[in-house]
């Protein structure tokens, strides 16, 4: 095979390898097969094969012909789908990430890769757990805008409520009292009926669960748990709930009723607020540091901090683009030529992840500054 996939962004970018290079987005409908997935990449290879030709040598097109061609015609590449690929090959290798969601189907022939693209695609990847909950068992997920993994939790952990309760089940108190006759033989009476006994032993199932969960996976990591679960078991367990991380809005269906995939579905439209949620909180933060200069949106500067690893995070309007090419001895700025049309913002984008900055994609409504770069420093 002359093409690999990788999962790891960015760490697997080719970032210090010799271009020119191809950087090649579609768009791929996630289905069994799709024969308009091939035709569509197809035509982009075409393109991006024409352009090598015209902007560089004709000698060095085959090269990268040979990898694209042999990803045309891999029927197992196709067959596993996600909502779009990015694709990045050199004279030497190359490497295919799938992606999360659709892109606009675009080809770059340039000295460098181009990944805006891709980083508006992975900053969007949030996790969550995911507790599938009835009033006879757990399960656990890990989801993300991509896949459902279940959690496989070690063997001493309990997940159905016959497991940990066992004998300790609530059972009816049977009194016995006198009508005050003395000929009487006297009453048996209850208390606590079966509805009593299942509601008590559901609490308890409950607290089981939550404590569980909070000490195998949310005290270790963090991220968000969604609840799945009955509308009346979500008010229970959320009563009963000390997990911090237990999310505010729940799936209020019962497992049973839902595949893995319909439930990280439903799991994804939960997160998709928190996704809008923690970009805002981004952008109001890169414009309180602006005011407090502790960020700049000048893009001399911007370069300057990246290359001397003092951002923290990148913030890039996705609407702009500043054709230019910097040399990053001098930091000296050049206007591009019609033929290399590199984006400058792409560049420092790079070099703030190659020194463990974060990088972000903004809509240009929300961005803090009208320069369409913004530096958040260390």
């Amino acid at each position: 095979m002359t093409y690999k996939i990788v999962k790891n962004f960015p760490q697997d970018l080719p970032f210090d390898k010799e271009g020119p290079f191809v950087s090649i987005y579609q768009t791929t409908q996630v289905q069994p097969f799709d024969k308009g997935n091939v035709i569509t990449f197809k035509n982009l290879v075409k393109e991006a094969l024409n352009r090598v030709e015209e902007r560089y040598d004709k000698r060095i097109v085959e090269k990268f012909a040979l990898p694209l061609q042999e990803i045309v015609g891999d029927l197992d590449f196709w067959l596993y789908a996600t909502q779009g690929i990015a694709v990045y090959v050199n004279q030497q290798e190359c490497i295919v990430f799938r992606l999360n969601q659709p892109v606009e189907n675009h080809v770059y022939v340039q000295d460098n890769i181009v990944i805006r693209p891709a980083i508006a695609t992975f900053q969007n990847q949030i996790s969550a757990y995911v507790l599938a909950l009835t009033k006879d068992y757990f399960n656990v997920y890990e989801c993300d805008f991509v896949s459902i993994k279940k959690i496989e939790l070690p063997e001493s952990i309990e997940t159905t409520i016959k497991e940990v309760l066992g004998d300790q089940k609530t059972d009816a108190y049977v009194g016995f009292g006198s009508t005050g006759n003395r000929n009487s033989t006297g009453l048996f009476y209850g208390q606590g009926g079966k509805k009593e006994e299942v509601d008590l032993d559901t609490e308890k199932f409950f607290r089981y669960t939550d404590k569980t969960i909070y000490e195998e996976l949310s005290k270790k990591r963090s991220i968000p748990l969604i609840l799945a679960s009955v509308s009346k078991n979500q008010t229970v367990f959320r009563k009963i709930s000390n997990n911090p991380y237990l999310s505010v809005e729940g799936i209020a269906l019962s497992p049973d009723s839902m595949t893995e995939e319909q439930l990280c579905e439903h799991a994804r439209e939960v997160l998709q607020p928190e996704k809008r949620k923690r970009l805002q909180m981004l952008v109001e933060r890169g414009a309180k540091a602006l005011a407090d200069q502790r960020a700049s949106d000048l893009v001399d500067e911007v370069a300057q901090a990246a290359v001397s690893g003092q951002v923290e995070s990148l913030l890039i309007d996705y609407d702009k683009r500043y054709l230019a090419t910097i040399d990053w001895l001098t930091l000296n700025i050049v206007k591009n030529s019609t033929i290399h049309e590199t984006d400058i913002f792409d560049e420092i984008a790079k070099v703030v992840l190659k020194n463990r900055g974060k990088v972000f994609i903004i809509d240009s409504a929300m961005m803090p500054t009208t320069t369409g770069i913004c530096a958040i420093y260390r």
